[in-house]
């Protein structure tokens, strides 16, 4: 359901009359709690493992907002309604996140890889699901339909989770040098902030930034420009597409030792950055027949893919058992940290233009860029 949020309740804002500044804070504003939440129920579900009570409770919030999006009429009761949305997702996906991971029966960062595959599949059909209702109803009533489906969701959830009990802390396996890791969650406290750990969070928020303003400002800029729903559906649609293609892909044995290589990280980062940058910049060319659309989600999507798998490695497969959650926790927080500064930031900045806030991923990949030559300078020396 995040990626039918994502794509059109920004449109369906500019639909009851907000400026460029409320849509950016529709698309930002639910990301804000999952700056830090995410982190903090991370934490605390390493410590009681008492995981299936949160999941309802975050499924129940979702369906209950989504059932409330109906109703909305004005874009500051849609903005509100955003923030407890926010809440929801932030408790919701760093659990589901250390469950996978925890996965006995594969190795960490192959259960990530599937489960990756699968959340994106999901995520590819949710737009089109969203595009096909528009072709017989009203926007405010895909959301509706969401509700019905986050309702059903949440009781199967809860019917088929189980609990897992508490777990000896262990060493996982680096993959591809079949030694222990003790990754970044096992060390003591303060290589939490080594370079490395920099480099990864200053990564996924970027990424996430440049994803957070694409899908908020984009299917409004379309729709002005005459784009028909079905296109703006099937182009939120190439996002997930292209992203189950790479995750799928890591799924091979080979092409994961690739992308967890350290000796390949650092290429891995600045080239998937340096090409979402140069997607997340198309829009601002005016097009008419959505080309420009399919290539800039395409793009974006596949380039940042990469990254998402790395520091998923990183933050949660590399972590013993009992510091999982907090690692989940991290990675989902710097998603949360660049889709809520992303759109709002470019949103408050655009002075009214729906194209303007496309500037952000260049500037925003101009801005980093000299943080990470430090940070990858520093982390050699450290080597």
């Amino acid at each position: 359901m995040s990626p039918i949020f994502a794509l059109y309740l920004p449109l369906y804002a500019y639909q009851l009359g907000a400026d460029a500044l409320e849509i950016g804070l529709v698309g930002g504003v639910a990301w804000v709690s999952y700056s830090f939440v995410p982190y903090l129920i991370g934490r605390y579900s390493d410590k009681l493992r008492r995981r299936k009570a949160f999941i309802a409770i975050s499924m129940a919030m979702l369906t209950a907002c989504s059932f409330s999006y109906v109703f909305v009429e004005s874009p500051l009761q849609l903005i509100a309604l955003r923030l407890l949305e926010g809440v929801a997702w932030s408790i919701l996906w760093p659990i589901v996140d250390v469950s996978i991971s925890e996965d006995v029966s594969r190795e960490s960062n192959k259960a990530l890889s599937i489960y990756n595959t699968v959340w994106s599949t999901a995520g590819a059909v949710g737009p089109l699901l969203g595009g096909l209702l528009l072709l017989f109803v009203e926007l405010r009533y895909v959301f509706l339909v969401t509700a019905l489906l986050m309702a059903v969701a949440t009781i199967v959830t809860v019917s088929f989770f189980h609990e897992t009990s508490s777990m000896v802390p262990m060493a996982r396996v680096d993959p591809g040098s079949g030694t222990p890791s003790t990754g970044v969650g096992v060390k003591k406290k303060p290589s939490h902030y080594t370079p490395r750990f920099w480099i990864f969070v200053t990564a996924m928020i970027l990424i996430s930034s440049t994803r957070g303003v694409l899908f908020t400002f984009y299917p409004t800029l379309a729709q002005s420009q005459g784009v028909s729903y079905t296109l703006i559906a099937l182009i939120g649609f190439t996002f997930g597409a292209c992203r189950v293609a790479v995750f799928a892909l890591s799924t091979s044995d080979g092409l994961r030792r690739f992308l967890l290589d350290d000796e390949n990280i650092k290429k891995i980062i600045i080239v998937s950055l340096t090409v979402s940058a140069i997607g997340g910049t198309l829009p601002l060319i005016s097009d008419r027949t959505g080309v420009v659309g399919f290539l800039a989600f395409g793009i974006v999507a596949f380039a940042s893919a990469f990254i998402v798998i790395t520091s998923q490695a990183n933050f949660i497969s590399r972590a013993e058992s009992h510091n999982k959650g907090a690692g989940a926790g991290i990675f989902e927080s710097s998603i949360g940290i660049g889709i809520a500064i992303g759109p709002t930031v470019a949103g408050f900045v655009s002075g009214g233009s729906i194209s303007l806030p496309f500037l952000a991923a260049p500037i925003g990949f101009a801005i980093s860029l000299p943080i990470f030559l430090v940070l990858f300078r520093r982390g050699t020396s450290h080597g």
